[in-house]
């Protein structure tokens, strides 16, 4: 019993110290390019805040200060790109929506949607993590309300009010994933001279340019080719995998 009690403790004192070691060397990435972004080395800056996340993952304040430098560079595609995938992470962020819209702005992109601009909002309030959180929130608030009835007296204006709230956030949550279903094909043009072609091939006609920053639609890849198409144009075609990235990482 002994032996099992100290194999057990040095085994969370090996995890404890891992984990320590592990924060200490991504807190010590992330002042060396908080160093160089204040320094106004900001290739080097977004070539550090790059680095990290390929080793520790992404956050939001790393793929903000990411979009930041490729901002100063006026590298608006790469920033566009940050920025939305730091979206993805916290949508209501004031700071990272104003500096998305001055990159769009600079880009000369205006993403419109088919949506009406309220909705388009409230759908964006949340993150598709967080509505589908409700909608099983909801689901198991109303399966344990049902359960409490059948065991414990609870006042009747009690449970139709708890009915009725769960079924409308089962709903508002339902709608806004259904409206938000194709965002994992989402991407980003990332330089202003991409260009889309009738076919896979390098030599293939060019039938238009998006412009960096452009949010497009990713279809088949074919080689180092994704089929695109631009929402709100007839544009569709064959675009270079360098010139293109998805928003989310599969």
């Amino acid at each position: 019993m002994k032996r099992s009690f100290y194999k057990m403790l040095s085994c969370l004192l090996l995890l404890f110290i891992s984990a320590t070691h592990v924060f200490a060397e991504k807190s010590a990435s992330i002042d060396q390019a908080n160093k160089l972004f204040l320094s106004g080395d900001f290739a080097a800056a977004a070539s550090a805040y790059q680095q990290t996340i390929d080793i520790h993952g992404p956050s939001s304040s790393l793929l903000y200060n990411l979009g930041n430098s490729h901002y100063r560079l006026g590298q608006y595609g790469p920033a566009i790109l940050a920025y939305e995938r730091a979206k993805l992470l916290p949508p209501r962020d004031p700071d990272l929506i104003a500096n998305l819209n001055l990159a769009r702005k600079a880009a000369t992109v205006f993403d419109k949607s088919a949506l009406d601009p309220r909705l388009e909002a409230a759908i964006h309030w949340l993150s598709r993590n967080e509505w589908s959180w409700w909608v099983v929130g909801a689901a198991l608030w109303m399966g344990g309300i049902s359960v409490a009835c059948g065991i414990t007296q609870i006042s009747r204006n009690f449970i139709r009010f708890s009915l009725v709230f769960a079924s409308l956030t089962m709903i508002a949550g339902s709608t806004a994933l259904f409206l938000r279903r194709d965002e994992d094909k989402r991407g980003i043009v990332l330089s202003k001279d991409a260009a889309v072609h009738l076919s896979p091939f390098e030599k293939a006609e060019i039938i238009g340019t998006p412009g960096a920053g452009r949010m497009v639609r990713m279809g088949d890849k074919n080689g180092e080719y994704f089929y695109v198409s631009v929402p709100g144009t007839e544009l569709h075609g064959w675009m270079a995998e360098k010139d293109v990235d998805m928003i989310e990482k599969k």
